[in-house]
């Protein structure tokens, strides 16, 4: 199978200057170049400003196909202003072939690392090649999921599935690893739920951007700002033995 991709950043181009769908692979139409467009993440969109900070982001596209990407703070922008280079490979997935990888966006960006196929580039090329993607998931193995699974809590775990399924934005405050946990909460999940989901790792939350599963670091304003965004639900999993007083902090916030 080959997949079709885009690159979404800061350049100066003959059309525009600023943030823009910078490149694509001939399978890539106009139509879809606009919708990519649209989720794009322009300056100051990661809650984290250091440099190498990524975002795993997900979502379905209106022809029935799937959009996984990585954005990346890599780099200065063309114009000099401050904050870093916000740098997102976009790559397009068919149903099918996302079903091969177990409806699992995570397994789908893993396989293209390891195949070399994610790159940063310092100056973007007019044209980008589709990609080759190969293999297919393995059976999943519940063991890799239990050490996560008891640091936050079976019935935390349960909660945020349980919300997967509901219709209601879901804002994420945890101290573990966003990619991890949300993983394991995708195969809590049936593969049709699965594949009905979108989230974000580490974008904040936008009106362009509507995702079902969202994360705020733990700092009461950010969580007030991103659930008057979202307008949903706030969900804490953090480790079952964090510090009492911040739980109960976060726990006040909480939107039912």
């Amino acid at each position: 199978m080959r997949l079709e991709q885009a690159i979404f950043t800061s350049v100066r181009s003959e059309r525009l200057d600023g943030y823009q769908l910078a490149a694509r692979s001939s399978g890539v139409s106009d139509e879809l170049a606009k919708e990519l467009t649209s989720w794009g993440p322009a300056h100051d969109s990661l809650w984290r400003n250091q440099p190498g900070t990524t975002s795993v982001n997900f979502h379905s596209l209106a022809d029935g196909r799937y959009c996984t990407s990585l954005t990346t703070l890599s780099g200065a922008e063309y114009s000099g202003r401050g904050g870093g280079r916000v740098y997102t490979q976009m790559i397009v997935i068919a149903a099918e072939d996302l079903e091969r990888f177990a409806g699992d966006p995570f397994l789908v960006l893993r396989a293209l690392t390891a195949s070399g196929r994610l790159l940063v580039y310092d100056h973007v090329p007019g044209e980008l090649p589709s990609l080759p993607l190969i293999g297919r998931a393995g059976t999943f193995h519940v063991e890799w999921a239990e050490p996560l699974i008891e640091t936050v809590g079976a019935e935390t775990i349960a909660e945020l599935a349980e919300a997967g399924t509901s219709d209601t934005p879901i804002t994420v405050i945890t101290d573990q690893q966003p990619e991890r946990l949300f993983q394991v909460v995708l195969h809590q999940l049936t593969l049709a739920e699965r594949m009905q989901i979108s989230l974000t790792t580490g974008l904040k939350p936008s009106s362009r951007r509507p995702f079902k599963f969202t994360v705020v670091p733990d700092d009461p304003q950010l969580v007030r700002q991103s659930t008057r965004m979202n307008q949903g639900r706030v969900i804490e999993a953090v480790a079952v033995n964090s510090d009492s007083t911040s739980r109960q902090r976060q726990t006040a916030l909480r939107t039912r």
